[in-house]
C-alpha cells in the first residue's frame, strides 16, 4: 500500500484507504503461480465504527484484540489490461455492512 493511503481519525473512530490505479498483481488460478497479470486498482474504503470498545483477552496464549463493532462502505474498480477484464463496483454509499470491525490485536512478543 503506499505510503499515504491509510487514515485513522484522531480518535480512532473511523479508518479508510484510498487508492487510484495502484498496480498489484493479479492470480487468475490461485493457488496456481502462474499466469499472473499486472492489475490496477482503485478504491475508497471506509470503517466508522458505531459501538461501544469491546475485546477479548487470552493471557496464557499471548492474545487480546479490542474493537469496536463498526459500517464499512467500498467503491472499487479493477483493470487488468492484459486481459481486457473490468470491474467497477456499486457507489460507495450502496453498500450493506454484513460485518465490520475496528480495533487492533496483540499477540505474542508484543502482547
Amino acid at each position: 500500500m503506499p505510503e499515504g493511503a491509510f487514515h485513522l481519525s484522531e480518535d480512532g473512530l473511523v479508518a479508510s484507504v484510498h487508492l487510484r490505479d495502484f498496480p498489484v498483481q493479479d492470480q487468475p488460478n490461485f493457488p496456481n503461480t502462474q499466469p499472473t497479470h499486472t492489475a490496477r486498482i482503485s478504491m475508497d474504503l471506509t470503517w466508522q465504527a458505531t459501538g461501544r470498545l469491546m475485546g477479548i483477552s487470552d493471557p496464557m496464549n499471548y492474545y487480546r484484540l479490542r474493537f469496536h463493532k463498526a459500517n464499512a462502505q467500498v467503491a472499487l474498480k479493477v483493470t487488468v489490461p492484459e486481459t481486457g477484464f473490468m470491474f467497477t463496483s456499486d457507489p460507495a454509499d450502496t453498500s450493506e455492512t454484513l460485518f465490520a470491525m475496528l480495533g487492533y490485536d496483540q499477540n505474542g512478543h508484543f502482547y
